[in-house]
């Protein structure tokens, strides 16, 4: 008897032991690990699609690259090209982890110091567990953690060293976490990611956190310390709408502005021709049209002294998240600064008799001159310096490169360029074929084939005098007779 009942207990006890072990086994087998890594910041996810509009005196929309272009005024003498860029980030074929996510190429690091705290809900958005607010460090892994297999949310949020990390109750159902910030001095970072746990493997998840506020950086240039003149001072420069506070809701990064709006301070500096502002953080929804107001600009010329101006962008409508580039160059009124040109270029042909004028647009044909009497005409239109091309300014545009186009729907040659520009147009000399008049003198014709002509002189040998020629297939400069009827762009030396 006494035999029979420790063979029974035996058997109970291995029993026990073989249930216990595949209860062990079954929990293992359920869950999955996650080794999560803080791998940068961006200014856009690649789903980001800026939409911007500046729009004063003359502006040039291009909704393919979302760039935009604006003249505006800076004195009586001087103009202001102004060209606002978004810089968002770019996308690479490299997947994050397994989510099947693409990863933006080349982050900037979150830097050693900076706050960030990692908080995990479930499918249903109910919260599983979270980091706490932890201070990061470049290397390894920044949190590991187990979780049953299934879909989970992560969220991260991130300020740099030495910013105050917001106050966040992240033991709640995600969709209804809100969180306030206040002033845009605090860079707000952050990164919602759909995560799938695979029990018994570990997934590397890697965060790109993005900038929920607008930043803004200008650069204004000088084209020539002779003509323009080197910058000297710059004053009261600001950019608006500025809220005073932003409430964060963390299920999607989305915010809403609030307190009162004050124009934010932004501070360049520089010498010479070049300057440049700090990175302006700005708070708005993007929906508000804002204004870029850069005070008083004072410049030293060679040729003309000390004089100074404003720089004022009216209807700026930026989108929150986006890093954006300004960049401001001065120029003579009515020029154009092609890159790496020695000269100023009209903006665009002549046109009219009386008075002599510029036509307001590249594309625009203008009017037709006869070759006597045309040196004086750019003077008369745009002022002391400005002059008919000459076939050697021509001869240096060309020597950079030509390509024929169309610009607004009118066919022509680019000439700075070897391809047609699909934005920023007018930082190339654009010539409109035009509607030119043959003469009757029988000797110098304009050539069989030519679809424009331009003088490229302001005197006459004789009866002829050089002139441009366009044709479908190239752009050569001949002489021609000066009864001829042609267009004419102006040139001024920097």
């Amino acid at each position: 008897m006494k035999n029979q009942f420790i063979q029974l207990l035996t058997l109970l006890i291995i029993f026990s032991t073989s249930c216990s072990k595949n209860e062990s086994n079954t929990a293992v087998e359920t869950e999955g690990n996650v080794s999560v890594k803080m791998s940068g910041t961006s200014f856009a996810d690649e789903d980001t699609e800026p939409q911007l509009k500046l729009s004063n005196n003359k502006s040039l929309n291009n909704t393919l690259s979302n760039t935009q272009e604006a003249i505006v005024p800076f004195n009586s003498e001087l103009s202001v090209l102004a060209t606002l860029t978004p810089e968002p980030a770019t996308s690479s074929n490299v997947l994050r982890a397994s989510t099947g996510l693409k990863m933006a190429t080349t982050p900037v690091s979150l830097g050693s110091g900076a706050k960030y705290a990692i908080a995990v809900y479930n499918a249903t958005g109910n919260y599983v567990k979270d980091t706490g607010v932890l201070t990061y460090s470049t290397s390894g892994t920044n949190w590991n953690l187990s979780l049953p297999a299934g879909s989970y949310t992560f969220v991260a949020i991130a300020v740099a060293n030495g910013q105050t990390f917001p106050s966040i109750n992240f033991n709640q159902a995600l969709a209804n976490i809100t969180f306030n910030v206040t002033g845009a001095d605090t860079d707000i970072l952050w990164k919602k990611l759909p995560v799938t746990v695979i029990a018994n493997q570990t997934l590397a998840v890697d965060l790109i956190l993005s900038h929920l506020f607008i930043q803004v950086q200008a650069t204004l240039e000088s084209t020539s310390a002779n003509v323009v003149g080197n910058i000297t001072a710059m004053t009261s420069s600001t950019i608006s709408p500025n809220y005073g506070t932003a409430s964060v809701k963390l299920a999607d990064g989305l915010f809403t502005q609030g307190g009162s709006t004050t124009a934010r301070n932004v501070t360049f500096s520089g010498t010479g021709l070049a300057w440049t502002s700090n990175a302006a953080l700005i708070i708005t929804e993007g929906t508000t049209v804002g204004k870029v107001n850069f005070g008083t600009v004072s410049l030293n010329s060679t040729q003309n002294g000390v004089r100074s101006g404003t720089i004022d962008l009216s209807n700026l409508s930026l989108q929150k998240g986006v890093k954006y580039s300004l960049k401001l160059r001065l120029v003579p009124k009515g020029a154009i600064d092609v890159p790496n040109s020695n000269y100023y270029w009209s903006s665009a042909n002549l046109m009219g008799t009386s008075p002599i004028t510029i036509a307001s647009a590249q594309y625009i044909k203008g009017s037709v001159y006869g070759g006597n009497g045309s040196a004086t005409y750019c003077e008369g239109a745009l002022g002391t310096g400005w002059r008919t091309a000459t076939q050697t300014e021509y001869q240096s545009l060309i020597n950079m490169g030509i390509a024929r186009g169309t610009y607004n729907g009118q066919t022509g040659w680019f000439l700075g360029t070897s391809t047609v520009p699909t934005t920023n147009k007018d930082n190339y000399m654009f010539l409109p074929d035009n509607d030119f008049v043959r003469s009757s003198s029988g000797s110098n014709n304009i050539p069989t084939g030519a679809l424009g002509v331009y003088w490229a002189s302001s005197t006459v040998q004789g009866n002829a005098k050089p002139a441009l020629i366009l044709t479908a297939t190239g752009v050569s400069i001949v002489d021609i007779h000066q009864n001829n009827q042609v267009g004419m762009r102006c040139v001024k030396s920097k």
